[in-house]
């Protein structure tokens, strides 16, 4: 009798649920999902590092070419002081107060951007082009530009260079054929095109810069712009002078005869209403008024305050609650019958105990209880009618007191409306004469201004010739642009990065699906086996020959990238589950030519390697290809079994792999489907199970039909492969909730097909280095004619 191997592997609930792979949390999220992955990124770059570099180096090149190709150009910048306001020239005191004035407004940012407009102006330019006579100066002019290809494709990258420095460009050239004050516009155009104006920051200071093909030239334009500035700031002021003092005097007889006017119009008012200068205030109160109307104001506040308190009580009376009225409960005469008529009660009460009413003690004690009770409703009207008058007393005083504050409100108003009209007039009065003197005082300003010609713009640094050239930066130039290329060649790599829908590493297979990734198989369809102990097919069967060397890259040498692939997973698939390995494991995918056919067939070589008894069943009723891959014969199989055509035994054969038996999926049948989801295929399973320790099922993909899914019913588990080359995730997840939603039991995924040169693969790159130097049964990784062949 055979001994039971070593993985006998023992039949479990297909209720058991599997155990997520190590390093996982709940659900299969990577612990440390939520972390930036530096790294990830950096394997995204560093697939595409050639398309990095290269674009990277023609950036280099072509800005290293552009930078040796410009003329020098010298920068020489003059410093000028800008303060708000105008110089002084009256007295200290004066001039002190001018100044707080003048900070004291909140137009300085205005000015100052004011003034940048100013020193940049075309108006400016002119001046200064007039005053140096620079029409004439050949340094400035230069020679005339030939027109052509060569220099209009230049311009173009000046223009580009220009708008990422961030260096203004000059005017359009529109302007050219007109003149500003009689100088040409395109001589203006080329003068501001070499202007810098740039503001110190946090000061008052202004850099005036000038950049010319001459050194000399552009210290001397920078000093004469700074200067031209100054003059014609002078002039400017001096016309809007002379304007400003004659359009005072004209305002300064208006006043005169609008102050002479309001000071006859008080007069008059005064005669015609007695007021008195002195004796009435000028806001419209009189103070003896004031003070009845706020004395009566208290008093009448008083009595409403004493009013409201009796009314209380006189609320309590209206609604006979006279126990609750304080002047009735703390009377000293409403006490003392209250007490005797309390005491006389209680012996009533005792004595009614052992006697009639008619008893003639009893008779006595009713006589006297009734006489206390009418002297208690005396003395207690007697408190309420002291109460009532009161309140009436409180009352007539509120309504005397009210009388006489209308009284003394209309008073005051009367004698307010006479203040308030004398008021207006001497505020009228008292106005024209303030903007009657300070616009005198205003003009005598102006008139001292005019007279002399100074400037509130101090040169701090004059400009002095440069040294060297200020541009081209050919270096700054280089790494900029560069830099530039860098960011929009990664942005490129990421966006090409994100258009890839597949999946590509394990990582992504967890943080996607949510479930482990319990193996990754190398590509091998570049990699060419030498051919030793190949079997081929008939050639009459109309097969394509091939030999199991290929596709069983793990059977012809086991210790190989590919072959380690496939013991690791065969050792994931193993723990996969809690209590005991799988015994029956489907292998299952997306869509056809994912490499489910050569990946079970594999795995159940690797798991005949361990001395397990191992069944590879290809369930495969649509397209079959197991027998392909193993180099056998498509005849009785699982089809027959099915149908009763034979028996188990039967169509079980043995293979080149020692302990790897094959059931072949038979003949292709019309119901594939009916066949694998009935109850004969659950009891074939089970027979198989008492027989085998492992049992591998290949079967048609889960997406075009539905035979995976019926059959994943009758399995402890099922592989999900997934092509890392072509399957989209998309249909990864619909093909993973369609397993889900038949309650299949899914161990995790196996990636089939990876690039072991992909960035995120360095341990495999290590490996394949590793394996192709030192197996002689590698050679080099050729393309195969036949093409991929994990598919």
């Amino acid at each position: 009798m055979t001994q039971p191997s070593p993985y006998f592997i023992r039949r479990t609930s297909r209720l058991e649920e599997p155990v997520r792979g190590a390093g996982f949390g709940p659900g299969g999220f990577d612990e440390e999902e939520g972390r930036i992955d530096l790294l990830g990124y950096w394997h995204v770059i560093r697939k595409r590092l050639a398309l990095v570099i290269g674009v990277v180096f023609a950036a280099v090149v072509l800005s290293t070419i552009y930078a040796f190709m410009q003329t020098p150009m010298y920068t020489a910048a003059a410093t000028i002081l800008l303060r708000p306001g105008t110089p002084q020239v009256m007295d200290e005191k004066d001039a002190q107060q001018g100044e707080e004035e003048e900070y004291d407004l909140d137009y300085n940012d205005n000015f100052q951007k004011t003034q940048y407009e100013i020193l940049r102006s075309r108006s400016l330019a002119a001046y200064v082009i007039r005053a140096e006579n620079l029409e004439q100066n050949k340094s400035f002019i230069g020679p005339k530009p030939q027109p052509g290809l060569i220099s209009s494709a230049l311009s173009s990258v000046s223009h580009w260079l220009n708008h990422t420095s961030g260096r203004k460009p000059p005017p359009p050239a529109a302007d050219s054929a007109t003149t500003h004050n009689g100088v040409p516009g395109g001589l203006i155009n080329a003068y501001l095109g070499g202007l810098r104006i740039t503001p110190v920051t946090d000061t008052d200071l202004v850099s005036i810069g000038y950049v010319s093909t001459d050194r000399n030239l552009a210290a001397k334009l920078a000093n004469a712009h700074a200067h031209g500035y100054i003059r014609l700031g002078i002039e400017l002021r001096s016309q809007s002078n002379e304007e400003a003092e004659n359009f005072l005097k004209e305002r300064l007889g208006e006043l005169k005869d609008s102050l002479e006017k309001s000071e006859v119009a008080l007069n008059d008012y005064r005669r015609a209403k007695g007021i008195i200068p002195g004796l009435m205030s000028l806001d419209g109160k009189e103070t003896v008024v004031l003070d009845r109307v706020s004395e009566l104001s208290k008093d009448l506040t008083t009595a409403q305050v004493d009013r409201i308190g009796i009314e209380a009580q006189v609320q309590l009376i209206n609604s006979r609650k006279y126990d609750a009225l304080p002047a009735v409960t703390n009377d000293a005469g409403v006490q003392v019958v209250q007490t005797q008529l309390t005491s006389l009660e209680a012996d009533y009460a005792s004595m009614a105990k052992k006697f009639k009413p008619d008893y003639p003690p009893m008779l006595q004690l009713e006589a006297k209880r009734q006489e206390l009770q009418r002297r208690l409703a005396a003395e207690t009207s007697q408190v309420i009618s002291g109460i009532q008058a009161s309140y009436q007393a409180a009352t007539d005083k509120e309504t005397k007191l009210q009388a006489e504050m209308d009284k003394e409100r209309q008073r005051a108003l009367g004698l307010n409306d006479a203040a308030v009209e004398y008021a207006i007039l001497q505020r009228e009065v008292d106005t024209n004469r303030e903007l009657y003197e300070s616009v005198l005082q205003r003009m005598k300003g102006i008139a001292l201004a005019a007279e002399s010609q100074t400037s509130n713009i101090i040169i701090v640094d004059p400009a002095e010739t440069p040294g060297g050239p200020s541009s081209p930066k050919k270096f700054s130039m280089i790494v900029r642009n560069s830099a530039l290329a860098l960011v929009a060649v990664i942005g490129l790599v990421f966006g090409l990065e994100y258009l890839d829908t597949t999946l590509k590493t394990p990582e992504q297979v967890e943080r996607y699906m949510h479930v482990p990734n319990i193996g990754a198989i190398p590509s091998f369809a570049n990699l060419r086996l030498k051919a030793k102990g190949t079997t081929l097919l008939p050639e009459d069967n109309g097969i394509k020959k091939i030999g199991y060397g290929r596709e069983l890259l793990g059977v012809a040498n086991p210790y190989s990238l590919v072959g380690e692939a496939y013991r690791t997973f065969r050792t994931a698939l193993m723990l996969s589950r809690a209590g005991a390995p799988p015994k029956t494991s489907l292998f299952t995918s997306a869509h056809s030519a994912d490499g489910k056919t050569v990946s079970a067939t594999n795995t159940a070589a690797m798991f005949a390697q361990t001395g397990a008894r191992v069944l590879l069943i290809d369930a495969d009723l649509r397209k079959p290809r197991c027998h392909r891959v193993l180099a056998l014969e498509n005849s009785s199989g699982l089809t027959e079994v099915l149908t009763g055509t034979c028996e188990v035994q039967d169509v079980i054969r043995t293979t080149v792999v020692d302990g790897l038996s094959f059931m072949s999926a038979g003949s292709l049948p019309p119901n594939p489907t009916e066949l694998l989801g009935s109850e004969r295929m659950s009891q074939v399973l089970d027979l198989i199970a008492h027989e085998h320790d492992v049992v591998i099922i290949d079967s048609p993909p889960v997406m075009p039909v539905s035979d995976a899914l019926l059959l994943a019913t009758f399995v402890d588990g099922v592989v999900l492969v997934v092509n890392s080359q072509k399957t989209s995730k998309h249909h990864v997840k619909m093909a993973y909730a369609k397993l889900e939603y038949s309650r299949a039991k899914i161990f995790g995924v196996l990636l089939n097909e990876i690039d072991v040169k992909h960035p995120g693969y360095g341990h495999y790159s290590h490996y394949y280095n590793h394996y192709t130097r030192s197996d002689p049964d590698f050679e080099t990784p050729v393309q195969d004619p036949d093409g991929p062949d994990n598919a």
